[in-house]
């Protein structure tokens, strides 16, 4: 992911800079007549391409509730009222700062996310010093944190083109619940649902992507053999995070650096960006799981103290994959979305750093 986003930022700022663009607005046009969909290479990548690594997420979500850590009850409120925290004070932070800027506001959802991978990635740099059930409860708390986001791109973003593909949608939400509910356990059977609903959402002008999230969510895993969603996971896990998201960082990451000051509206958008990752994320998801140890749903993992809350808290605010998603959704090829890429990256970076030394001296 690293490697992909510093290789996008140098094509952007290199010589190589007219190539990269050319490639990156390259158009592909896909089927016939009214039926064809036709976009650039990046919304194939963003549209296309992404929609495996939403799968990843909505199955393993699937499994987690159904035979993993969250599907004991009352397991998942914990880290679900944490999740909710971290979703809604960093909302709140950036509409506080950008109130009363329209264009701006597009991007209110920008910080609500976590980079599950990354977070992950920095936890195991601790591999001995912090328990299993703090990686557990981050990890759980990145999953509802993901799957909100997925929600609010679902519902949030994407403009309706054109009225008759809601059929299609419609078509193939329809599809997939009568397929849970017969508990069909037939993977080509969703898959087909899901290709018709992906391209409703596209010819709808919604976000395409989120019908992955959709199909790992919809399969009814006690049909299927036992670990198939594990052994599914591992076979996808390579090429989704390997492949899917590096090229995503490459095409997504290409921030022209420019060294132009700002015009105040893009300014505005990077501050709210900064404030809501750094200090919003951390606040929101504290507060969740005080919230919720207060009112007793809840109660912290076992051999796990507030501090090492504190730290993954922290290293909530570090935002990637979808923050970049939401920031191409909300203001597409436009100069504050160079400046919001940015301050993601920034202020990711500066999230990271607290939560090492915070976890380093706990």
């Amino acid at each position: 992911m690293l490697v992909g986003l510093a290789l996008g930022m140098v094509a952007a700022n290199s010589p190589l800079a007219d190539i990269y663009a050319i490639v990156h607005h390259l158009p592909l046009r896909v089927g016939a007549g009214t039926w064809a969909i036709e976009a650039p290479l990046i919304e194939w990548i963003n549209q296309g391409l992404l929609t495996v690594f939403f799968f990843l997420i909505g199955l393993h979500t699937n499994h987690e509730l159904t035979r993993g850590a969250l599907s004991e009850p009352g397991a998942a409120m914990l880290p679900a009222s944490a999740a909710l925290g971290g979703m809604i004070v960093p909302a709140a932070i950036y509409f506080g700062v950008n109130a009363g800027d329209t264009v701006a506001l597009r991007g209110w959802a920008i910080p609500i996310a976590t980079d599950i991978v990354l977070v992950l990635g920095l936890l195991s740099l601790f591999s001995g010093r912090v328990g299993p059930a703090i990686i557990a409860f981050a990890t759980a708390a990145a999953i509802f944190d993901d799957l909100g986001s997925v929600a609010v791109i679902a519902l949030f973003y994407g403009q309706f083109d054109q009225l008759w593909p809601l059929w299609m949608v419609a078509g193939g939400l329809a599809g997939l619940f009568i397929l849970n509910r017969t508990r069909k356990a037939s993977l080509a059977s969703y898959m087909a649902f899901g290709c018709i609903l992906w391209a409703g959402l596209i010819m709808t002008g919604l976000e395409g992507a989120v019908a992955g999230a959709i199909v790992g969510l919809s399969l009814p895993l006690s049909s299927f053999p036992s670990n198939a969603a594990i052994r599914t996971e591992r076979r996808i896990s390579p090429f989704a995070l390997f492949f899917v998201v590096p090229i995503f960082a490459f095409f997504n990451g290409g921030v022209v650096l420019d060294f132009v000051p700002a015009d105040p509206q893009a300014k505005s958008v990077a501050i709210g960006i900064a404030m809501a990752l750094i200090v919003g994320k951390p606040l929101g998801l504290l507060g969740g799981t005080v919230l919720a140890l207060r009112l007793r749903i809840g109660s912290l993992p076992p051999d796990t103290s507030m501090r090492d809350v504190f730290g993954v808290s922290l290293l909530a605010g570090v935002g990637f994959t979808m923050s970049l998603f939401i920031i191409g959704a909300a203001f597409e090829a436009t100069p504050i979305a160079g400046t919001a890429k940015l301050a993601v990256l920034s202020s990711s970076a500066v999230a990271a750093s607290l939560g090492i030394i915070a976890l380093k001296i706990r």
